[in-house]
């Protein structure tokens, strides 16, 4: 029984790769389950459910039993960009499409009361979905017009009970990312679209530790670290198609087409993902009343660019982030209504890691604050929790001081503001 669910959650966390992807600072997704994002993502110290695996492995040994949890995340993102010239001009405003991506997070874990517990996670902590309206005519269209990050870990922890206070936990994030970006590069005397380029690429495994820790001096206080490490994400021969969008008679993109040996090209590349640090502090404040905060640091610094080797050396071009480390605080609440139902409520402060300059059409990330509610019922052998967060990004212009503050000429100055609707249903099934 339990080989067959191992099996089952490795299996479908794979065919997972293809789902969508999300809306979060940097390009992060902290919701690996619906509890934790009804307390706002602050877990770390409680991790008493399933999705300890993402949030702190550790909690593992502070279970009882099996369990089996799934999570399905509804992420509703919505982007909008108004230029210097907007009211004047409609083409200096944009939109991005109406698009729900799904994130999923899937749990097997079993503790039979020894000092060893362990586990097995599939989860999306990292991915971004930015697909603009009228892409024809998108002023950022140079840039990027559809863009989508997805990653999928697969996360294997084992957790040791050093005493009846104290957990340490160990495991491996094995890892599978896809990208996938379009733009259009203009014919150069008229500006009119002339060819659309799409990059594709899957990358190869990755695996890195991932460590937690617990302390539970006693029954009300609650310790909690847990740190996923950096990753660098390896492209090798992905796919990029240069397509010819000039109208009938117009000869300029075919003939560059032409002499960059055919539309379809092969590329390398590879994309750093930051650390995750997260220390938590819990308190049961009375029997029925729990709170928690965490504070929760990125290692964003290591994302500074994205280098596209072409095996046509003339097609090869870097993309510019300089990111920063950033960092979240997440508060957190539970009060038991009655035995069986809880509710819930949280919010985060969330810095963004993304300099002024590199705001563009690819990630126009901005400061956030997220709010979070949710309900959970406790059956005999069963849970059921339903959550919502509402992510509220600051508004972000690139003009400073009257000009334009960029990395290039191509990325388009004005404002963006970002909101995001979060759904979770969760349910776990205790053997």
């Amino acid at each position: 029984m339990r080989n067959r669910i191992v099996s089952t959650l490795v299996v479908v966390g794979l065919t997972l790769l293809g789902t969508g992807s999300a809306l979060a600072t940097g390009f992060s997704i902290y919701e690996a389950g619906s509890r934790a994002t009804a307390l706002g993502g602050a877990f770390t110290a409680t991790a008493d459910d399933c999705s300890a695996l993402f949030y702190n492995a550790a909690g593992l040994s502070f279970m009882q039993g099996q369990s089996v949890d799934v999570n399905a995340m509804f992420i509703r993102p919505d982007f909008k960009f108004a230029g210097q010239l907007a009211k004047t001009d409609p083409l200096q405003t944009g939109e991005a499409e109406n698009n729900t991506f799904f994130v999923p997070g899937m749990y097997y874990t079993n503790n039979g009361g020894g000092d060893i517990a362990f586990g097995l996670g599939v989860y999306a902590p990292f991915g971004l979905g930015v697909e603009w309206q009228d892409a024809e005519n998108w002023v950022g269209r140079r840039i990027s017009h559809d863009v989508s990050i997805e990653t999928v870990y697969v996360t294997p922890a084992v957790s040791y009970k050093a005493s009846e206070t104290l957990a340490l936990a160990f495991g491996l994030d094995i890892a599978h990312q896809n990208l996938n970006l379009k733009k259009f590069t203009p014919e150069p005397d008229f500006g009119t679209n002339a060819i659309e380029t799409e990059i594709d690429g899957s990358s190869n495994i990755n695996i890195t530790p991932s460590l937690g820790l617990m302390y539970r001096p006693d029954e009300k206080l609650s310790f909690g670290v847990m740190y996923h490490f950096k990753k660098t994400m390896k492209y090798e021969d992905g796919d990029a198609t240069l397509n010819n969008v000039q109208a009938a008679g117009e000869t300029w993109a075919a003939t560059l087409i032409g002499g960059l040996g055919g539309p379809d090209q092969k590329l390398n590349s590879e994309l750093n993902l930051p650390y995750i640090l997260s220390i938590g502090l819990g308190y049961q404040f009375a029997p029925t009343f729990r709170a928690e905060a965490n504070y929760v640091r990125f290692g964003w610094s290591a994302f500074e660019s994205l280098e596209l080797d072409f095996a046509n050396d003339n097609l090869d071009q870097t993309i510019h982030f300089n990111y920063e480390d950033s960092w979240q605080i997440r508060l957190g609440a539970e009060f038991d209504v009655s035995p069986k139902v809880s509710i819930m409520g949280g919010y985060v402060r969330d810095t963004t890691p993304q300099p002024l300059v590199a705001v563009s059409p690819l990630l126009p990330d901005s400061d956030r604050n997220d709010y979070s509610l949710g309900i959970m019922y406790r059956g005999d052998r069963f849970d059921i929790n339903a959550s919502y967060m509402a992510v509220i990004g600051e508004d972000r212009t690139n003009i400073e001081n009257g000009e334009p503050v960029r990395n290039t000429t191509d990325y388009p100055f004005g404002t963006y503001s970002a909101l995001a609707n979060i759904f979770g249903l969760g349910f776990t099934y205790h053997f």
